[in-house]
């Protein structure tokens, strides 16, 4: 059963300075607890893996992401991913959405839509809260390393 997460945050930068930052995946994966990129596929197309803690279970993730659109005129991403627990007994599908808006006073609005689809034994996460809370925890270490690297105040 798919998970949907929704999340939005302000930074106060200009938009084309968030979207440089968002769209590199070397800045990505800084801000992402655990996660490390191995190896660039193509210019689209990234090998990585993802350390986390799943209720009582860590586990190391590896598997690739791609991006399947890259608006800049919109200001709109869609990427996907697909990895395998290192144990082999279960994987994930994510397919994430961001579109990135300018703000009338200054700086930029960001909207995240995610599908977290869990197969194997990792599905019994999806239930009880679990996944939310690590993707509430991990959303939340993203956007305080987001807007401290591009130089925001975090309580924006």
């Amino acid at each position: 059963m798919p998970i949907e997460i929704e999340k939005t945050f302000k930074v106060p930068r200009p938009i084309a300075e968030v979207w440089d930052f968002l769209t590199d995946p070397e800045c990505i994966v800084q801000c992402l607890p655990g996660a490390r990129l191995i190896t660039a596929i193509d210019d689209r197309t990234f090998r990585g893996e993802v350390s986390m803690k799943l209720g009582p279970i860590g586990t190391l993730f590896q598997g690739v992401i791609h991006f399947d659109e890259l608006d800049a005129d919109r200001y709109y991403v869609v990427i996907s991913g697909e990895a395998q627990d290192d144990r082999g007994t279960g994987h994930v599908k994510v397919i994430m959405i961001s579109k990135l808006t300018e703000l009338d006073e200054g700086g930029t609005h960001v909207s995240v839509s995610q599908t977290v689809s869990l197969m194997g034994k990792l599905s019994s996460f999806g239930r009880g809260g679990v996944i939310q809370s690590v993707a509430d925890f991990v959303f939340g270490r993203f956007v305080d390393c987001v807007q401290g690297k591009l130089g925001a105040d975090a309580s924006s």
